[in-house]
């Protein structure tokens, strides 16, 4: 019987999952400082500096049409593997991590051929509770198809010629 691990955490009330396999670290959004940068897609919040490394930060609330919260003290953002390379997803909180086996989980339902939510992957059933199990890569795909693995500017782009 086959089985998955899914980090579990909350963005308005609703509860999400995401394969463990994908998540590279959860940090606390309060120590760091979101670079906001003009032109990128709404959903993309900015960027961060971790460990030297500049990661992308989405925003899941905007991403779903949600309204805005002030900076709560239990936002985290959940950074995620994605096409080789760490990017980031603010969420409300980080409550759980969940093992569900196949019988737990069903195929997300369908709303119509007009309207595909191709970003969620299944439901994980927990007693009363309901997770939305979301597929990582779907999730953090923009429409303007922003490439993330190419990179803002190098160093020597910027040299001033002598």
């Amino acid at each position: 019987m086959a089985s998955i691990q899914l980090v579990i955490f909350e963005i308005d009330g609703s509860e999400y999952g995401i394969d463990a396999l994908t998540v590279n670290g959860i940090l606390r959004a309060q120590k760091y400082k979101i670079q906001k940068i003009p032109g990128l897609p709404r959903e993309i919040e900015g960027m961060i500096n971790l460990r030297g490394q500049v990661n992308y930060i989405y925003n899941l609330r905007k991403k779903f049409g949600l309204s805005e919260i002030s900076d709560a003290e239990e936002t985290k953002f959940i950074m995620l593997n994605i096409n080789e390379q760490v990017v980031g997803c603010i969420v409300d909180e980080v409550t759980d991590i969940v093992h569900f086996n196949e019988e737990d989980l069903q195929p997300a339902p369908t709303l119509g051929s007009n309207l595909t939510l191709t970003y969620i992957k299944g439901i994980g059933k927990v007693d009363e509770r309901m997770i939305i199990i979301l597929d990582p890569i779907q999730l953090l795909s923009t429409k303007e198809s922003l490439d993330l693995e190419t990179p803002l500017v190098k160093l020597s782009d910027l040299a001033i010629p002598s």
